[in-house]
């Protein structure tokens, strides 16, 4: 629980406090544990030192919301995320800074928007039912691997179509590996220059080499039907190669490519996150799980759901809602700060590294009482709204994630459908503490066994 510390003076702020080895170990083992130590013991705005770099870890919603949308064009993703992340998303929107992601941003903006996100509801129907039809009866089943084995599925049938047909497995093989060398050099703590001949590398660049054929292939499949005014899909890519910038001119293929690894990368791993913790939840809380399962029965009576039923399935959201609260899958962003700016007591100065935690946030008792209790009424009708900065599961500010209402609706219609589908119990004797790497997993993963 974290209290509320409004904390030091201007003075007092430039002086970081230092990290020692020991500290900085500590940091590495379990980043979210570690900044909230240092939040309790200075403030909601705590300045440390970690060799040698200035680092403002904050959880202070007032703070965050003047940072955020205030100072947005004085700061930039800092320098490690940017050096992991350009290697496989090039320019796309997560990585893309200043006027380029300003104009892909207001592009694909439309494209995620609530109007386009019914039609695929079908998708996310069918390939969580395939999934449940694969389970028997006794199964044991690693649980985080088999949700990033379907949101994958989703994402790719999502974007590409039937294009995608016998492409999956592949694709999803490569990205394994380019996520866990990912997370291998997250681990490691500092950014090594690209030209290093590490081993970490080649097999990244390997896999990203696979994946730009294959996505490449597609792409320019798409570009000929399109050309040739054959009848294609709506799906992510006719989405994307048919967008105009203002002045009428369609992206390139490096553009389209760019933003294809990020959707890809980005559009499945979070929401198989989200989905674990999920179950990890409910399975822990069968009174939750009963009455989840008594709405679900009582709207769709067996049959499948559909986009309609949402506004019926209250608790369903609420459920999802609180499952994010609890376990945000992005726990932390981070930004540079470009041009010196202050905020009420505080100075930021050119080079320092701003760290929101998120996940402190969604943890102060102030916002959320009892918050390390799994609660979903906290987002039941008559409740307060929580104010949009302290409660982040997104991100917040100009850069909000541009596909959360997809991920949203993703998981609503996912673990509707588990639940219509399935009995599960958690095996015995599994911990379920949190692990920051690219997102913030089950350290040791979740098992769980079919009846």
């Amino acid at each position: 629980m974290i209290n509320r510390m409004r904390g030091n003076s201007k003075a007092a702020s430039t002086t970081p406090y230092r990290l020692s080895f020991k500290e900085m170990g500590e940091f590495r083992r379990d980043q979210m544990k570690k900044i909230d130590d240092l939040i309790m013991r200075f403030g909601r705005v705590a300045h440390v030192s970690m060799l040698g770099i200035p680092i403002y870890f904050i959880s202070d919603p007032e703070i965050i919301r003047e940072i955020l949308i205030r100072h947005s064009t004085e700061l930039q993703k800092d320098r490690f995320t940017k050096h992991m992340f350009k290697r496989f998303l090039g320019e796309g929107l997560v990585t893309a800074e200043g006027e380029t992601w300003q104009q892909q941003r207001k592009l694909i903006q439309p494209i995620f928007h609530a109007a386009h996100l019914h039609e695929f509801v079908a998708v996310f129907v069918d390939q969580a039912q395939a999934m449940c039809r694969r389970w028997r009866v006794g199964d044991t089943i690693q649980l985080e691997s088999e949700m990033m084995a379907l949101t994958l599925r989703i994402i790719c049938r999502t974007m590409f179509g039937a294009d995608i047909d016998g492409l999956v497995d592949k694709m999803g093989e490569l990205l394994k590996v380019l996520i866990a060398e990912a997370q291998a050099q997250l681990n490691f703590g500092l950014p090594i220059p690209n030209w290093a001949p590490l081993p970490t590398y080649r097999r990244q660049n390997r896999a990203i080499q696979g994946l730009h054929e294959l996505l490449l292939t597609l792409i320019h499949k798409r570009q000929a039907q399109l050309a040739h005014g054959e009848a294609t899909p709506s799906d992510l890519l006719t989405m994307l190669l048919t967008a105009q910038y203002e002045d009428g001119r369609a992206m390139s293929d490096t553009q389209v490519l760019d933003e294809c690894m990020t959707i890809f990368f980005a559009g499945h791993e979070t929401t198989a996150v989200g989905l674990t913790w999920a179950w990890v939840e409910l399975l822990q809380h069968p009174d939750i799980l009963a009455r989840l399962q008594d709405e679900i029965q009582r709207v769709l009576d067996n049959r499948a759901i559909c986009y309609a039923d949402l506004s019926q399935l209250p608790y369903l959201n609420q459920v999802i809602k609180e499952v994010l609260r609890l376990h945000p899958p992005v726990a932390a962003f981070s930004r540079v700060v470009l041009e010196a700016f202050d905020v009420n007591e505080y100075h930021f100065a050119p080079g320092n590294t701003l760290v929101f935690s998120i996940n402190t946030l969604h943890h102060q008792a102030e916002f959320y009482p009892n918050p390390a209790c799994f609660d979903p009424d906290r987002f039941g009708a008559g409740r307060a709204v929580p104010d949009r900065y302290t409660y982040m599961p997104f991100g917040a500010g100009s850069r909000i994630c541009v596909g959360n209402a997809f991920a949203m609706l993703e998981m609503q219609i996912v673990l509707a459908t588990m639940l219509q589908s399935l009995q599960l119990s958690l095996v015995p004797d599994q911990t379920f503490v949190p692990l920051q790497l690219i997102t913030l997993r089950p350290r040791n993963g979740v098992k769980v066994q079919v009846h």
